[in-house]
């Protein structure tokens, strides 16, 4: 294998993240994708586009150095010339789908594909590609974490998938009622939006992100144990249109981030909850702590980790 230029250096996607469509298209030599291929919402994508213009509109000056980087043609340019068999659809980049070619040169809006996918992945279940375990908690890879143990799922169309976390499902144990915002309701980041209902208490959840409810999950509604289940599958709460979403997922967890947040949420819980069942490892190991401690303290605890 020949050796690499001296001054270069290799670059990984991580675990996890996927490359950005200027990335993909070879206009970039590396960005990562922060807004999942909903590139009409993206400030990157925006920027770039506004770059591409003005190289186009600018004539290049005499005796004037040229920048080190400018971009004459956009993603979608670059992804057109190349053969129709390498013209992914995005939802083959984001591997919704194991094979597809874009059909309408990538304008998704008017695509009766994408619409059809949109409809369909608002209402299924979308698995988790990847998973942690931390501390024995469960901590999906591809969400972003609220304090309140929510978690923040961006899908196609810039929507948002909502749910509790693994944490959150182990407080409040086996839940008997859910009831969810209307379609239409706006939520805040940070308030409550949610509650559920354990042997006639109430908690309140708080909602990850700003919002309007464009969708329930029906299932939750009808069987809310799928919560406890399968919080981060079956058991999502709403889809919602964000309304800050770049401004809301500063203040999320995600990744490593999420990976410390869940270890030191779970000393704490540990410090609190002394009687609380643990691993020979430490780990977390109770599955429902409302039958583990007295009603007191595990109001307490209701209070103090779902912060409502």
């Amino acid at each position: 294998m020949a050796p690499m230029a001296k001054g270069t250096s290799l670059k990984v996607v991580p675990a996890g993240r996927r490359k950005c469509i200027w990335m993909e298209a070879g206009v970039v030599s590396f960005k990562l994708c922060d807004n999942n291929y909903d590139c009409p919402t993206c400030a990157y994508d925006h920027a770039m586009q506004a770059k591409v213009e003005e190289a186009r509109v600018t004539k290049p000056q005499p005796f004037v150095e040229a920048p080190k980087e400018r971009f004459t043609e956009s993603w979608v340019q670059k992804m057109m010339k190349l053969p129709a068999s390498r013209r992914k659809c995005r939802y083959m980049l984001t591997g919704e789908v194991s094979s597809k070619i874009c059909p309408n040169a990538y304008e998704c809006g008017s695509c009766e594909f994408d619409q059809m996918m949109q409809e369909r992945l608002t209402k299924e279940v979308i698995p988790v590609r990847a998973e942690s375990h931390v501390a024995g908690l469960i901590v999906a890879e591809d969400i972003y974490y609220h304090e309140g143990h929510t978690w923040a799922r961006p899908e196609y169309g810039g929507r948002v998938r909502v749910g509790l976390d693994d944490f959150a499902r182990r407080i409040v144990g086996r839940i008997k009622e859910v009831q969810l915002p209307p379609i239409g309701r706006e939520v805040k980041q940070g308030e409550v939006a949610f509650t559920v209902r354990r042997n006639g208490h109430t908690v309140g959840i708080l909602s990850p992100v700003d919002g309007i409810v464009v969708y329930q999950n029906p299932q939750i509604l009808r069987e809310p144990m799928e919560a406890h289940r399968s919080p981060y599958e079956r058991g999502w709460f709403v889809v919602v249109e964000p309304t800050a979403l770049r401004k809301n997922l500063r203040s999320l967890y995600f990744g490593e981030e999420a990976h410390k947040f869940m270890m030191a949420e779970k000393d704490r819980l540990i410090s609190q909850a002394s009687s609380m069942s643990l691993a020979a490892d430490g780990a977390v190991a109770t599955e429902d702590l409302f039958e583990e401690l007295e009603e007191t303290k595990w109001l307490e605890i209701v209070r103090t980790f779902l912060r409502s």
